[in-house]
Formats: C-alpha cells, sequence, structure tokens
C-alpha cells in the first residue's frame, strides 16, 4: 500500500473519529432538551425575568414558573438524537474499515456515506437558495403549537413559551397576528377584569404598557405593535444566517468530501488482504 493510501487511513481514521465523538455530542445535546427545563435553566430564566418585566409594565402579574420551550424544540431534539445516530453509525463504520481495510465495510462505507453527503448538500441548497419547502414542513408543526394560546394571562407551559418569545423576538406568531385567528382560547374577552377587544396578543405591542389600545380592534397599528412580523423569519436569520452556523455546516461538509475521497482512493488501491494500522 502507498504512503498516499497510508496517509489515507489515518485521515479517515481520525476524521470519522471526530465525526463520531460529533455524533454523541449531538445525541447528549437532543436527550438534555426533552429532559426538561432544569438542565437548560438559565437560558429560560433569561425568558422568564424578561416576560416578567414585560408584564409588570403592563400592570399584570402572571405565575410564569410553568415555562418551557420544551413544547417547540422537541422535533428539533428528536432530528438531532436520529442524525446523532446516523452519522455515528457511519463513522464507526469508516473508523473500522480505515483501521482494518476491510473492503465490504469500505464499500458500504462510501455509499452510505456518498448519499448521505449528496442528501445533505441539497438540504443546504434548498435551504439557502429557496427555503419555502423547509418552511412549508417546519411551519404547521409550530403553528400546530399555539393550538391552546390563551393570551397574557395564560399560564399554560406554551402560551408562557410563546409569550416570552414574542417578548424576546419582538415579533407576533409564527407568520402574523392572523396566526391567532380562530383558536379556541384567544382572544380573551377581558384582561385584569377589564373588557377588551383584542386584535393581537398583548404581548405584540411595540411598548409595553397598561394601555392596551396597541393591541386592539382599531387601534393597532404596526406603528405601535409588531402584528406583521413573524418569530419564524426571525428565528431563521437568527439560526442559519449565523456566522458559527454557516462555519460548522461548511467543515462538516469538507470533513466528509475528504472522507470520502480517502475512502475512494483506499478502496481503488487496496488489495484484498486485512490491514491494521
Amino acid at each position: 500500500m502507498g504512503v498516499i493510501s497510508i496517509v489515507g487511513k489515518i485521515v479517515l481514521v481520525v476524521l470519522n473519529i471526530l465525526i463520531l465523538l460529533l455524533s454523541l455530542v449531538m445525541i447528549a445535546v437532543g436527550v438534555i432538551i426533552i429532559a426538561g427545563k432544569d438542565v437548560y435553566k438559565s437560558l429560560l430564566d433569561k425568558f422568564e425575568e424578561d416576560l416578567q418585566a414585560a408584564l409588570a409594565k403592563q400592570g399584570l402579574n402572571v405565575d410564569t414558573s410553568s415555562i418551557s420551550l420544551t413544547d417547540l424544540i422537541v422535533p428539533v431534539a428528536y432530528a438531532l438524537i436520529a442524525i446523532g445516530i446516523i452519522i455515528g453509525a457511519l463513522a464507526l463504520l469508516g473508523c473500522i474499515g480505515g483501521c482494518y481495510t476491510l473492503k465490504i465495510i469500505l464499500i458500504v462505507y462510501v455509499i452510505a456515506t456518498g448519499v448521505l453527503f449528496l442528501a445533505q448538500v441539497i438540504i443546504v441548497v434548498i435551504v439557502y437558495a429557496d427555503k419555502s419547502a423547509f418552511d412549508n414542513a417546519v411551519k404547521p408543526y409550530l403553528k400546530d403549537t399555539l393550538d391552546n394560546y390563551s393570551g397574557i394571562e395564560g399560564t399554560e407551559a406554551k402560551t408562557l413559551a410563546w409569550n416570552a418569545l414574542m417578548n424576546y423576538e419582538q415579533c407576533c406568531g409564527v407568520d402574523s397576528y392572523l396566526d391567532f385567528s380562530g383558536l379556541s382560547n384567544w382572544p380573551p374577552s377581558t384582561i385584569k377584569g377589564v373588557s377588551v377587544n383584542l386584535k393581537t396578543p398583548l404581548i405584540c405591542c411595540r411598548t409595553k404598557s397598561t394601555d392596551f389600545t396597541c393591541a386592539e380592534v382599531g387601534t393597532a397599528t404596526t406603528a405601535n405593535n409588531y402584528m406583521e412580523v413573524g418569530c419564524y423569519d426571525k428565528l431563521y436569520d437568527l439560526i442559519m444566517d449565523h456566522a458559527l452556523v454557516i462555519t460548522i455546516i461548511i467543515l462538516l461538509l469538507a470533513f466528509q468530501f475528504v472522507m470520502l475521497f480517502f475512502a475512494i482512493w483506499i478502496l481503488c488501491t487496496m488489495d484484498n488482504k486485512i490491514d491494521i494500522i
């Protein structure tokens, strides 16, 4: 076996060990998210403090102790676990095939990794070039989490999570305030015992105060309300356009390309015997 093939084996094994470690991290993060709020309490505390401050400005005293982001991000957690298991299994195949130069394992590894690599490239192109397909898959789920939304005085976990998110990101609904139309528990007929006729949730007001006209029919406008600012696009831009996220995506694709290259090189230059580095 030539020098390039030996170097290739070393690179293949090292990169796959790194990918295997990454997969374990992804699985751990997914489990942490599902495990509940105690593990990521500092983030929830920040959301709760900001929400409490906004509620206080509106003269409201609402129990926010049951706030949880779990219901909103559980699908992300399951996706992380599933992806972690898949790439972990592939990385393990790469390590075994690279260490012992087992042809059949390397063939399976090249095919599986190649398919996964192409799928990721297609997804990245779709997400960054035309994200409509991605939107169509994610937005319906997010809108379903609004099913029990009950407004500014609600204490149910998803209601509190949405209030905290809309307050923190200065947005209203998934796409706009229209996402709240037709909900069974919204709009409320009264706030603090005073009759109201709300057009948007009160938390969507740009300025938090005891004057509720910024959210009522006839007086709510884009000047005093985030009614047309969707949370989905703000979160998408925050996450997908973040330099760290883009860097990680590029590095992962580059790692996989290098691993595919060396795995194919080894296959093309190997004999039929079993080697051990």
